[in-house]
């Protein structure tokens, strides 16, 4: 009998601790030991936030896997980064069978990416299936969260920006220039951002929603929910999914929707340029949008 599953109490300090001493006893180097707990450690964030902080249940195989997916699509990593940090998972994994935690090791069907990420790249949405989008956005929601929801849409879809870049994105991070509205899209390393200029229809978007965002004064974030918080990441993703499916959209998520607009900067900017506006450091990883 499989023990049952146990809640993150045990996991958040104690049994990445446990995790930790268990790769001391293995000999491995401590390079390699403070990498596998950052991205254990790394991994137990990402579980949280859907949960605002709550702590979650034990991991089961789906966790690891909408982990991996979050890694290839929702960060601009490169396919060896984001391969340690499955690795890493892997060995937890195993480590949660051996102690009892799991009858099988959940993450034993992880499977590493490819440089050229072709595995795992969303599909892109042609113009019709575009204008689906935005009429089932239209027609399926209260005007403020209308409002809201088509200006997130049209973040992806007209600027590329990354789920967790949406979700971080503050009031003041709409910047009047003389030709018009720019964004300033913060990293997570302090003092990293990058600016990105919006055309007429995001502009708009973003404008409209400003007149009927609830006055919050202690919260900075652009995007809040009914009950005035901050958005998560997954709360934006099973919004965009919510309506891919009334528009009768198969396999679009969140991250189509960059891959969409990343696909259309290609084919009318230079590389360099492109690359800069989604936050890449490299030209290479351009090259899972082709």
């Amino acid at each position: 009998m499989p023990r049952a599953r146990r809640s993150l109490p045990v996991l958040a300090p104690t049994l990445i601790q446990d995790f930790e001493g268990h790769l001391h006893r293995v000999e491995l180097a401590p390079a390699t030991i403070r990498n596998y707990s950052a991205d254990v450690r790394g991994f137990v964030r990402f579980l949280k936030e859907p949960l605002n902080g709550h702590t979650p249940t034990l991991p089961a195989e789906k966790d690891f896997t909408r982990y991996r997916e979050h890694l290839i699509q929702a960060t601009s990593q490169s396919p060896a980064t984001i391969n340690r940090r499955l690795q890493s998972l892997r060995v937890f994994g195993r480590f949660l069978q051996e102690k009892g935690f799991t009858a099988e090791n959940p993450a034993q069907h992880l499977q590493l990416i490819s440089n050229g990420h072709a595995a795992s790249a969303p599909r892109v949405l042609d113009e019709d299936e575009i204008a689906q989008l935005v009429v089932a956005v239209r027609a399926g929601a209260a005007r403020r969260l209308m409002r809201r929801d088509y200006a997130i849409i049209e973040l992806m879809l007209q600027a590329g920006l990354r789920v967790n870049e949406v979700a971080l994105l503050a009031k003041a991070d709409i910047v009047p220039t003389a030709n018009g509205l720019r964004l300033v899209v913060r990293g997570t390393a302090e003092h990293h951002f990058r600016q990105v200029p919006l055309n007429e229809t995001l502009a708009r978007a973003l404008r409209e929603y400003l007149q009927v965002r609830p006055a919050l004064s202690n919260v900075s974030t652009l995007f809040v929910s009914q009950q005035g918080k901050p958005l998560s990441t997954r709360s934006i993703q099973r919004l965009v999914e919510g309506y891919a499916k009334a528009a009768q959209l198969a396999d679009v998520s969140a991250y189509s929707l960059r891959h969409t607009c990343a696909k259309k900067l290609l084919d009318g900017n230079p590389p360099d340029v492109v690359a800069k506006w989604l936050g890449h450091k490299s030209l290479e990883s351009l090259n899972k949008y082709r």
